[in-house]
């Protein structure tokens, strides 16, 4: 069964960022589709919550060099 999930990305994303950012989530086991808009700063990811968990998916992205918001970071302290 497929998993949605949106990750969202610190600072301004290049194309090349956004390439680098699809090829290191499409190498995570589970991943079926990923799409990162560089406007919103949204890597957008479908998987299979058998094979991965979504905190696979954000590490594959901090891994590549690139800071993620967490849910924590957007909530008020």
């Amino acid at each position: 069964m497929e998993e949605q999930g949106v990750i969202k990305i610190h600072g301004p994303l290049s194309e090349k960022d956004s390439d680098e950012i699809i090829r290191s989530l499409k190498g995570v086991w589970g991943i079926l589709r990923a799409d990162v808009n560089k406007e919103s700063g949204e890597a957008r990811i479908g998987y299979d919550k058998n094979a991965a968990s979504f905190q696979d998916f954000q590490q594959a992205i901090r891994d590549s060099g690139y800071d993620i918001k967490t849910e924590n970071q957007n909530s008020p302290h």
